[in-house]
């Protein structure tokens, strides 16, 4: 069996493809291939799993007329390009996981007569999906919410994370990292690509903390290569045991020494939180169709995180929520228990049964 897997984009669409390799590769389906955008990060990504992947020149659509005939430009290429892969490579089934980088395969995949499964990873589903779900046999969502837009295409599957995240020891971490292990440790994410809101506000925090509050705290801040050399300048000398990274290869280290974690709200990255039980902070991007408060609504309604909105959202605000949580180990361990409770570890196994099932 020969299964292609459209996942590119952001990491939010790579990781759960990813993570649907592996599951299929332990089942013994030894031939996948990954189908991905030529971004430099996915490049990274791709070539560090080892499993055989291939490339499409695509952009974001866009109103602005020079971008927008830059998109025409790559879609056109990225189409043709599509079907002779469909030619060259015949898979049996294929899977796409949305955003504007799957579309143009799994179009063709499915006019020439191929099986179409898709993931939807947001609360709120994308219109890549949307349109491609007229084309599918069934569409996996993550959320129970999102069922009721596919109607009885869909299948509850919740979102694909990597099994390896699961099995990292805190005390191992916090080794590699040289924390100290008595003291609270926060995590700081923005997406695969990091979030400019959010390293200006966690900027602006730490020069409202006290001494004391700096003793008590580990801080990692995964600040995206765009905003690195910025952010690295406000922890030099600000006496905070802390961390400053562009992207983290191995994110299973941070999140398992995280006793909190103040994050933008993904579907990759909050179901990997939820299923590592750890209590959060969301900050749902404004933008990008406002999927992402959906996605956090969800979780914050299972008890799971509490929703800070960017607009009017300050450095102090943040700072008195972090210290608050910090101080309340009942709640910590409440919202770590409600997002257990939320989170599937076995969506990979369960998109996997749904895909090889339906086929057969």
């Amino acid at each position: 069996m020969k299964v292609l897997i459209a996942c590119g984009g952001t990491g939010g669409h790579i990781f759960p493809g990813l993570s649907l390799a592996q599951e299929l590769k332990e089942r013994g389906v030894s031939d996948v291939l990954l189908v991905g955008t030529d971004h430099p990060l996915e490049v990274k990504l791709f070539g560090s799993f080892g499993i055989p992947y291939r490339l499409m020149p695509v952009a974001k659509l866009s109103a602005n007329p020079v971008k927008f005939m830059v998109f025409l430009a790559r879609f056109s290429s990225a189409c043709f390009k599509s079907i002779k892969l469909l030619f060259e490579y015949k898979p049996d089934i294929v899977v796409g996981f949305g955003g504007y980088a799957s579309f143009p395969i799994c179009k063709f995949a499915a006019l020439m007569g191929k099986p179409l499964f898709l993931h939807e990873q947001n609360c709120e589903a994308g219109l890549a999906n949307r349109i491609l779900a007229l084309l599918a046999r069934r569409v996996a969502v993550s959320f129970k919410e999102t069922e009721k837009t596919f109607g009885r295409n869909a299948v509850f599957t919740g979102n694909p994370i990597r099994k390896k995240l699961l099995s990292v020891k805190k005390e191992d971490a916090l080794k590699s990292y040289k924390f100290d292990p008595c003291k609270f440790t926060i995590l700081i994410l923005g997406g695969s690509q990091g979030s400019q809101k959010i390293n200006e506000i966690v900027s602006g925090m730490l020069g409202l903390l006290s001494g004391e509050e700096k003793r008590q705290i580990n801080m990692i801040h995964i600040a995206g290569i765009r905003n690195i050399d910025g952010v690295r300048k406000k922890y030099e000398g600000s006496g905070i045991d802390g961390c400053v990274c562009d992207f983290v290869d191995d994110i299973g280290y941070p999140y398992a020494m995280a006793d909190l974690i103040v994050s933008r709200a993904g579907a990759t990255a909050l179901f990997e939180i939820a299923a590592l039980g750890i209590p959060s902070i969301m900050i749902p991007y404004r933008f990008a169709g406002g999927h992402q408060y959906h996605n956090a609504a969800a979780l914050e309604k299972a008890g799971g995180t509490i929703i800070m909105d960017e607009l009017g959202l300050t450095p102090q605000m943040l700072k008195e929520k972090i210290f608050e949580l910090k101080d309340n180990k009942a709640k910590l361990k409440s919202m770590s228990d409600a997002a257990k409770r939320f989170a599937m570890p076995d969506a990979a196994r369960r998109l996997a049964d749904c895909i090889l099932g339906s086929n057969g």
